[in-house]
């Protein structure tokens, strides 16, 4: 298994020697003999993968290869960075560093026979242990793109009823009214979470108490991360000076918020029998029937929080494991009969473990379902389980990692850079995949779109059961996704073996490595002090660092100042920070001299979990720095919770792909004719003024896909401004995806483009109709139009009216705060191919249009917080449904 990472280090370098031909012309001697002798190299890897060979003397070989990779990239990125940096000097420093390029070249020369006495010593190793390496065919064209529709609900939870009734009830229990702690206790992939999910959202608990809490604690717990996760479950705003507070007075502050509350507090995943000590102070006893629940895998951290007996979460009995497995395999059709007797030995062999059978399920669901090939299984399976050593889980997903696609292997193991818990937003796992090389784009000998490969990579896995799906868009796709703990670790484990990427969690771990060689990525989670960056070389030798992930509450110093001064030829870098203390409006500046940069993520948490508010960001910077602008490989940016305005020198970008701001940046027109950007794909969030639609009238922005337009609120856009912007989209041939935050819609109709327009989805944001029915009767021409949100708009007019043959390729409409709506018409035959409605927070609304039930293609309507007199109705509807088997689903809250 270890192959895949060499590989991928030997193609890297030969397509940048390939595609930075220009940089090499002075050592183009010493670049071919690379080139051909990492030509061969690949060529050995290859072999050795198609023939299985696990000989001693392979895996040795392998290594070599990958060492002898990585240290050829280092000698590489070491010259391109002085090529690079000389180029970018005006004539006079050019003529004072002119000897600055002779110095490289002896550098190269000197370390270029180390790299090739390595090979030649790989091939003398061939030769005397009979080791041949052969060519072999090209790789499989990669399979279709073509994803089929995926239902937006969850999967329905294979067991489990009892347990939650049972513990419902303990829960509930009237006859103890002090706070009581019960745990479930049970182990890793035994299903604890799956249970406590299904308690924290069974609608008795949820009436039953006044306040309810869920926290992730895990291994490496912060305890004052897991007071914040609380007190934004029950309310509280945190501020800055929240944040400054002492781990006492955070305690202080949760209690007094809990004080008189019947509360609710699940406390997942629990490893130490201390943690209670630490935090039981938050929780007061008012003798009110306050309910705490825990999961752990430890006997011990139950009895040490409870003289309450816990509850033991059983296995899966034989039935239930066998429906799981088939619910995985077959995907709800009828198994066939001949492979009864194997799958069930196979559901028997995972004895009951959830996770085993979930993940065995997903390499039998992309197998031959024969009994040939089921039968290869049994003895793996059953060995992999009794293993003593309790690792029969990691084993499994061994199993499941061997069988992965080359394609997938490296997406698969990068998962495990996030932190332990991290909801994992679908997007940026996708972009950093591209960003970091893994994804191939030839299918069929078309060169197809990165991100359309890297999507359907991640609901390849997702298939496989490796990743799971946290919640998902209106159309279907993934928004975020989690990994279990297990695999995590397992990701981890392989990554260092591999020399892939390690993961770091304390101050302590950023001046040691636990390999021989630094690692080619790294993840560092936690928070880095002063003393832990205080030495002039935090990391030896990190030249070979080519990715830097930062995951952390507090940063007592420039994250980015830091990061370029001991990373300087990252290629990725991603910083996620709850909090730092010395930042400046000019804190960006430091970025300019990665010059490797290809994907670079600057967010401020709003809170410790993944959540952002776009109302006013933490740092406003005056200007984007105008040095990030000569970055000649940057193509993603993401700014969150960082307003500023952006130079006119990012128009020189014609690499750059992606450009996230948020809450707003301000974007001028180019000051030379003929600077577009190019290749950018995703423009958000851009502020509108009165230079807007010269941006999009000018054709500056061939292949731009998705758009998100912002009005800064309460500015005083003349409506005209915001018309003749909107107008201008016509100009964006290719965009399919627009967003509108704080627009005012008054009398004017043409204000989108026309019936030929590609706009699939579009979302209104806090936005005011002043005429909702000639703004839905523009819409409703959009030929393409599949998406439609509207979410905390004024509607003025308290009514929506859809006409017969409007909206004609809709399939998603979701009204999401509209307060003041009161009516709802829609005519026979409008909106005819509608499949999912959502109405969420709509407390006026008095209707559901009868047309709405006539749909042939509806096929599920959830509504939430509207008038009991509609509930009622809907209620009602509901029933008569049932009886008449409808197809499609009602789902009221």
């Amino acid at each position: 298994m270890t192959d895949v990472v060499a590989s991928f280090a030997l193609e890297n370098l030969k397509n940048l020697l390939i595609h930075e031909a220009n940089l090499f012309r002075r050592v183009k001697d010493d670049v071919n003999l690379l080139q051909d002798d990492f030509g061969f190299m690949d060529a050995f890897l290859k072999d050795s993968e198609e023939k299985g060979d696990d000989h001693y003397m392979v895996k040795e070989l392998i290594n070599q290869i990958r060492d002898t990779a990585f240290e050829a990239e280092d000698v590489i990125n070491t010259y391109m960075a002085q090529v690079i940096k000389q180029r970018r000097r005006n004539l006079l420093l050019k003529l004072l560093h002119c000897f600055d390029h002779a110095a490289v070249l002896h550098h190269v020369a000197e370390k270029t026979p180390s790299i090739k006495r390595k090979i030649e010593n790989i091939y003398a190793n061939k030769t005397a242990f009979g080791i041949e390496a052969q060519s072999h065919a090209d790789e499989e064209a990669e399979q279709s793109l073509q994803q089929r529709r995926r239902n937006v609900e969850e999967e329905d939870v294979v067991g489990f009823g009892d347990d939650t009734a049972k513990l419902v009830y303990r829960l509930l229990d009237r006859g103890r009214l002090q706070r009581k702690v019960i745990s479930i206790i049970g182990m890793g992939g035994l299903g604890k979470t799956t249970l406590a999910r299904k308690i924290y959202n069974n609608n008795h608990i949820k009436n039953h108490f006044d306040h309810y809490a869920w926290v992730s604690v895990s291994k490496e717990y912060k305890t004052r991360m897991l007071i914040f996760d609380i007190l934004e479950c029950v309310g509280h705003i945190s501020d800055e000076k929240t944040y400054k507070m002492s781990d006492e007075q955070l305690k202080v502050t949760l209690r007094d918020n809990l004080k008189g509350k019947r509360y609710f507090v699940v406390m997942d995943d629990v490893w130490k029998p201390h943690f209670w000590d630490e935090i039981r102070a938050c929780f007061p006893d008012d003798s009110n029937g306050s309910r705490i629940l825990i999961t752990s895998r430890e006997k011990e951290v139950a009895s040490h929080a409870s003289s309450t007996p816990p509850y033991f979460l059983p296995f899966l009995d034989k039935e239930t494991s066998w429906e799981l497995l088939c619910k995985k395999v077959f995907r709800g059709e009828k198994y066939p009969s001949n492979l009864e007797s194997l799958g069930r030995q196979l559901a028997e062999s995972c004895k009951g473990l959830p996770l085993s059978i979930v993940v065995l399920g997903g390499i039998l669901a992309n197998k031959e379902k024969t009994q040939q090939t089921w039968s290869k299984f049994i003895g793996n399976v059953n060995w992999f389980l009794i293993d003593d050593d309790n690792n029969h889980c990691s084993d499994i997903l061994a199993l499941s990692y061997k069988h992965l696609p080359r394609k997938l292997r490296l997406c698969f193991l990068y998962v495990g850079v996030f932190p332990e818990d991290f909801l994992i937003p679908a997007r940026t796992l996708i972009q950093m995949w591209v960003a970091e090389g893994f994804i191939s784009i030839q299918h069929d000998s078309r060169k197809m779109d990165e991100i359309d490969v890297a999507e359907y990579y991640l609901e390849q896995l997702i298939d496989r059961s490796l990743i799971q799906v946290a919640s998902r868009r209106s159309h279907g796709g993934v928004k975020t996704c989690r990994i279990h703990d297990l695999v995590r670790d397992f990701c981890i484990k392989m990554s260092i073996q591999e020399k892939f990427y390690e993961v770091r969690v304390n101050n302590a771990d950023l001046r040691c490595s636990s390999s021989s060689t630094i690692p080619r990525r790294l993840s560092i989670q936690g928070n880095i002090d002063s003393e832990s960056i205080s030495s002039p070389s935090t990391i030896n030798d990190s030249i070979s660092v080519g990715s830097l992930l930062l995951f952390t509450s507090y940063f007592h110093y420039n994250p980015l100042k830091w990061a370029s001064k001991n990373f300087k030829f990252i290629r990725l870098l991603s910083v996620e920070v709850m909090y730092s203390s010395h930042l400046s409006p000019t804190f960006l500046n430091e970025i300019g001299q990665l010059v490797f940069l290809r994907y670079l993520k600057i967010a401020f948490w709003a809170s410790h979990k993944q959540i952002f508010v776009v109302r006013s960001p933490f740092f406003v910077s005056e200007s984007f720095p105008a040095s990030i602008c000569k970055l000649p490989y940057l193509e993603t940016i993401q700014l969150t919770q960082i307003g500023m305005c952006i130079p006119n020198k990012i128009w020189m970008m014609k690499q750059l792909r992606y450009l996230y701001v948020s809450p707003r940046m301000e974007l001028q027109p180019p000051s030379k004719v003929g600077h577009t950007l190019s290749n950018l794909k995703v423009l958000s969030c851009v502020q509108v003024d009165e230079k807007t639609s010269i941006l999009f009238r000018k054709s500056l922005f061939p292949n731009l896909r998705k758009l998100h337009l912002i009005i800064k609120w309460e500015s005083e856009i003349d409506e005209s401004v915001a018309s003749e912007t909107l107008a201008s989209l016509e100009s964006l041939q290719n965009l399919q995806i627009l967003k509108l935050s704080w627009f005012e819609f008054g009398q004017r109709l043409d204000l989108f483009p026309s019936s030929s327009s590609k706009l699939t989805k579009i979302t209104f944001e806090s936005c005011k109709f002043l005429d909702s029915n000639h703004l839905m009767e523009s819409l409703g021409k959009l030929a393409n139009l599949q998406i439609l949100k509207i979410k905390r708009c004024d509607i003025s007019s308290r009514q929506l009216h859809f006409m017969a043959g409007e909206f004609p390729q809709l399939e998603v409409f979701k009204m999401i705060g509209l307060k003041d709506i009161e009516t709802w018409e829609l005519e026979t035959h409008a909106m005819p191919n509608l499949q999912h409605l959502v109405i969420d927070g709509c407390a006026d609304l008095r209707n559901l249009p009868d047309e709405l039930w006539s749909l042939a293609n509806l096929r599920m309507v959830q509504v939430t917080d509207i008038k009991t007199d509609l509930k009622e109705k809907l209620m009602i509807k509901q029933s008569k449904m049932k009886e008449h088997g409808y197809s499609f689903k009602l789902i009221i809250s």
